[in-house]
């Protein structure tokens, strides 16, 4: 197909309907039946159709109510390959951003073209609980001035191996322990009104890789007076494998060096989640558990102070270790206890590295943990599958 006729199809299908994203009052001072019921869109960004992509989007489908306004846009990151045939007869439309530009730029491609009155952003490899789309639009619902709302991990993901299983269980264990009020976003299982994101200007596209993006944009709403609110009824389950690797590089890279320069640059701390006082009490048990570990080879009394850091580290966080036990047995939980440990030393040793280097040598103009760009990336093929 020509690339102009491309373009001017996407940029019909994204133009949004101002009705349908800031809706009036009725005339008889009535609320529309799309904020009663609000219709969902789910975005499923991917570089991928191989499984589990395939897995989640199908529940995804299983899910939505076509009749009702539902819709379902998968956005491929890249020079999208054709589509297997159940995706092209499943009705969901297809979005390409056609230069590889992260799952920011990509999600917001896909939102420019959303016809629901809510915005549902999945992961490519998380597969939503039956009722998490019905939760979803229980909650926008219930409460019109609602802002967005995510959910939670299940407590029995799918990738085998010790890694994998401690990431994913502690993901679920610290969003089921925060019920409530959230000062961030989560855009693996959240959903935010589409004016509201719209409005907000979508996700940072100056992250190339997923990142901080998502925690970014809950930071902007909540300061623009929104209300975000994390319930972990909105269940899903994660098919993603770690290695050992691959999550010391990602939670520092990705996740502690931009969330803390993020922190620093809004002079803003959130108080819940990964960043609460239980979990900071928990980073300076682990550091200094693992000096004085070094330091006991040549002082005997440091040995007796890393074992009371750790018997610290263990009662702060013994409502985690016991679910680790009681989904996988002691040795799970005392290998997640190790883990842990780790986790806990690398955070709050790179927090504490980015705190120093703004003190010595200023804020940094971006966060260096994501690979950035600064344009949006080229408009992509829309088409209906």
């Amino acid at each position: 197909m020509d690339s102009f006729v491309v373009q001017e199809r996407l940029a019909a299908a994204t133009e949004p309907s101002p009705s349908s994203h800031h809706p009036a009052k009725l005339p008889d001072g009535g609320v529309p039946a799309s904020v009663v019921s609000p219709r969902i869109t789910v975005v499923m960004p991917t570089t991928d159709y191989a499984e589990p992509f395939g897995r989640c989007a199908r529940r995804v489908l299983e899910s939505l109510q076509p009749a009702h306004g539902d819709e379902l846009i998968v956005v491929f990151d890249g020079q999208a390959p054709a589509p297997p045939a159940w995706l092209a007869d499943s009705g969901a439309r297809l979005v390409a951003t056609q230069r590889r530009a992260g799952p920011a730029a990509a999600r917001n491609l896909a939102a420019k073209s959303a016809r629901g009155d809510v915005l549902l952003f999945v992961d490519a490899d998380v597969e939503l609980a039956p009722d998490a789309v019905d939760r979803v639009r229980a909650a926008f619902a219930a409460d019109p001035d609602l802002c967005g709302v995510f959910g939670a991990y299940d407590s029995a993901p799918t990738a085998p191996g010790l890694v994998s299983r401690f990431r994913n269980l502690l993901h679920h264990h610290t969003h089921v322990s925060h019920a409530g009020p959230a000062e961030t976003f989560w855009s693996g299982c959240g959903a935010m009104r589409t004016g509201r994101f719209l409005d907000l200007g979508g996700f940072d596209t100056r992250f190339r890789q997923p990142s901080i993006e998502d925690i970014e944009l809950g930071s902007r709403a909540v300061a623009a007076g929104g209300r975000v609110r994390l319930d972990p009824g909105i269940g899903c389950t994660h098919h993603k494998r770690w290695t050992l690797r691959s999550m010391i590089v990602t939670d520092i890279r990705q996740r502690a060096i931009p969330w803390t320069r993020l922190m620093l640059a809004t002079g803003h701390v959130p108080r819940r989640l990964n960043v609460d006082g239980r979990s900071r009490a928990s980073g300076l048990c682990a550091v200094l558990a693992a000096g004085a570990t070094l330091l006991a080879p040549f002082q005997p009394w440091a040995l007796v102070a890393a074992l009371a850091c750790l018997a610290a580290l263990f009662l702060l966080n013994r409502g985690f270790y016991s679910l680790c036990r009681s989904t996988g047995g002691l040795a799970f939980a005392a290998g997640a206890f190790l883990l842990h440990w780790l986790y806990f030393t690398y955070a709050t040793l790179a927090f504490a590295a980015v705190v120093v280097d703004h003190r010595v040598r200023g804020p940094s103009p971006a966060p260096r943990g994501a690979a950035l760009v600064a344009e949006d990336p080229a408009a992509g093929a829309d088409r209906r599958a």
